[in-house]
């Protein structure tokens, strides 16, 4: 049997999150049990660019049992709740960031959805606790609807602009929403990235695309009991995009055509 790696996907650790949210907020305890559970399991954590490495090494090169924490977003609970959760359990994390809404709020899901995100100082404070930072895109725009000018403008200027502030180079990335193609993949390459995350809702493991790593959504009434059952029934990534991917982003597409606000997340 070949091995497999949960990249797990969190966005908010809070116990009143914006309605728009309720589904992918966690309760502080609850993500702590998540932890205790995974630490229990014997899960080795890794950042998504030390997961990387690895899979560019030889299989055996990674711990028996493997899983990776992200977060997508930014949002200002992670330092306040996310963040010490995981120094208690002595476990790292990647945070992918939108830049462009850094001290201010989630605007892009609108008012049903807006939470505060954290500030570039904040960011650099998880940094130097052995936080991963990643890029999420400027705006949280689905990367793959947009032409290609204003796609590439979106990857690089979210990694200038986390670079300029925590004076280290960002090394991986993730796609908003999900959502990628090979034009967009390409971009991230060449932009300087080594590493980038998808979602799939499937496990990955070594042979999978490093710049479409498949993720897990973890839901925000996940229990310990869920969280294993995601983990141990879930199957591999596909190498290739299903059909059904490419089908699905063609309707995206023509919606957008219809209203930009597609793009943004907004509807």
């Amino acid at each position: 049997m070949r091995r497999t790696v949960p990249v797990l996907v969190y966005h908010s650790v809070c116990t009143d999150p914006a309605p728009l949210m309720r589904d992918w907020a966690i309760t502080p305890d609850g993500f702590r049990e998540h932890l205790a559970f995974l630490a229990s399991e014997g899960y080795t954590t890794l950042t998504v660019s030390e997961y990387a490495q690895r899979l560019r090494a030889p299989a055996w090169s990674l711990p028996p049992r493997t899983a990776v924490i992200t977060f997508d977003d930014g949002f200002a609970d992670f330092a306040t709740a996310a963040a010490p959760a995981l120094a208690e359990a002595g476990m790292t994390a990647t945070l992918y960031v939108s830049s462009a809404y850094m001290g201010e709020t989630s605007s892009w899901l609108g008012p049903e959805g807006e939470q505060p995100m954290l500030t570039w100082s904040q960011i650099a404070d998880v940094a130097a606790a052995g936080i991963e930072i990643g890029a999420h895109a400027h705006h949280h725009f689905a990367l793959d609807e947009l032409d290609r000018a204003s796609a590439q403008i979106e990857i690089v200027r979210s990694k200038n602009l986390i670079e300029d502030h925590l004076g280290t180079p960002v090394e991986s990335f993730a796609y908003p929403h999900g959502y990628h193609s090979r034009a967009i993949k390409e971009m991230v390459r060449l932009a300087g990235f080594t590493s980038a995350c998808g979602v799939k809702h499937a496990l990955s493991g070594p042979g999978d695309d490093l710049f479409a790593l498949a993720r897990i959504m973890v839901p925000a009434d996940a229990t310990t009991h869920d969280l294993g059952a995601l983990i141990s029934g879930l199957s591999r990534a596909p190498r290739h995009e299903r059909l059904k991917t490419k089908a699905w982003r063609a309707v995206r597409r023509a919606r957008t055509r219809r209203d930009p606000r597609v793009a943004a997340g907004h509807v």
